[in-house]
């Protein structure tokens, strides 16, 4: 595994780079996806360095979503990406090993064998790690601080909970968001040591919701017109 210091050249280059994304995938969001898809790697006996830098350059597609207003696959940005690569000084023979673990995280195929390749298996740490960033109480945090930015309410019960799971774009509410996507992420977990950090991640999201309930019950008196139970 590689230094430190490589890691935080690359991710000063990163930085620029996400200025436009959205407060969801900002650089903390990089800052602990690195950190968790290293462990995750680690304990999947693979380099946490290669899992690192990839995590930091896994959303540069974000960015360009910022900019062109439209949904944008991270292999439309893969220049982009190899040229923070670049420009952060991680040696040229991991551009392509650290890609293709990046592509490889949006097309849910990687396989947890260890004669799969390589770059399956990273961006299958890299993917748990993602999918852990979006549970627990960080997960919480980031869904608020999103659903504030786009001025989407708490919970409307007009809206409820949409059918069919999640789909791309604002949901009717925040609480909305829980039960479409957030509650769902940890039947995708896909490495072992994902799996373990992601059953204490779901229980903080389950015990909030309840919580929640709760609470609008108090407020209002009646069940009528409270989120879902968990």
């Amino acid at each position: 595994m590689s230094g430190a210091g490589e890691l935080r050249r690359l991710r000063d280059v990163v930085a620029g780079d996400m200025a436009g994304a959205d407060v969801a995938h900002d650089l903390g969001h990089l800052d602990r996806v690195a950190g968790l898809s290293a462990r995750l790697a680690v304990r999947e006996g693979l380099d946490g360095f290669v899992a690192a830098v990839a995590a930091y350059v896994h959303d540069h597609h974000r960015a360009a979503e910022a900019r062109l207003g439209r949904v944008v696959a991270p292999a439309e940005v893969r220049d982009d990406a190899r040229d923070a690569l670049r420009r952060g000084g991680v040696a040229e023979q991991l551009w392509d090993p650290v890609l293709d673990a990046v592509e490889a995280t949006g097309r849910y195929s990687f396989s947890e064998a260890a004669s799969a390749p390589t770059a399956d298996r990273i961006a299958a740490c890299l993917h748990d790690a993602d999918m852990l960033d979006a549970m627990g109480a960080t997960g919480i945090a980031r869904a608020f601080a999103y659903g504030g930015a786009i001025g989407e309410p708490l919970w409307d019960p007009a809206a409820g909970v949409a059918t069919g799971g999640y789909r791309s774009g604002p949901t009717g509410s925040v609480i909305a968001h829980f039960h479409e996507k957030l509650l769902r992420l940890r039947g995708e977990l896909r490495t072992a040591a994902g799996r373990e950090m992601g059953e204490r991640r779901h229980a903080a999201l389950e015990e909030f919701l309840r919580r929640f309930r709760e609470e609008w019950v108090d407020a209002h008196g009646d069940a009528d017109g409270a989120p879902p139970g968990v």
